[in-house]
This record gives structure tokens, sequence and C-alpha cells, in this order.
């Protein structure tokens, strides 16, 4: 019966972190399909505004969510700034290394 006991009680806690496990996992699944959704969001504007002529306000609030402008450093005796942009729908996007 001692046995029993035991055993029962590791089946028990394997099965709480067994649900454990599962609720993390469907909650990062959902969040994955929420970033989806956002990405196909943003090709969608960016194919409309692909072939735009002229960067107005309307574009910028409707592709940009803020531009965030840096302090001016000199560095090799030239001024440097750093600017980032957050996009909507997929916020900021990393520099392209090659």
């Amino acid at each position: 019966e001692q046995r029993f006991m035991k055993l029962t009680a590791t089946l028990e806690q394997e099965q709480e972190a067994n649900q454990k496990r599962l609720q993390d996992l469907l909650l990062m699944m959902r969040h994955s399909d929420e970033q989806e959704n956002e990405v196909r969001t943003f090709i969608k504007e960016i194919r409309y505004y692909a072939a735009i002529k002229e960067l107005d306000e309307v574009v910028l609030n409707r592709l940009i969510s803020k531009i965030l402008v840096g302090e001016v450093k000199k560095i090799d005796g030239q001024k440097v700034q750093e600017v980032r942009i957050v996009y909507n729908f997929v916020g900021e996007i990393p520099e392209i290394t090659e």
C-alpha cells in the first residue's frame, strides 16, 4: 500500500508538470500565431505602400509606430546619431549585416 501511495504521488506530480508544460506550449503557440498575423498585416501594408512617390503623414502614421532618436555623439571627429524605427505590427526590424 505504501508503494502504491508513493507511485500515485509521483504520477500526480508528473501529471501536474505535464499540465503546466502543456499550458506553456499553448501560450507560446498562441503568441506565435499573433506574431504571424501581425507580420502578415505588415506585409500587406508594405505592398500597398511599396510604390509611393512621396512620404507623407498618412504613410508615416500607417507604417511607423515611433521613431527613436539618440543623442549626438562624436566618433572619430564625425557626429553620429542613432535612429531606431519601430514599425506598426512588427516592431523594430534588426539591421541586416552581411
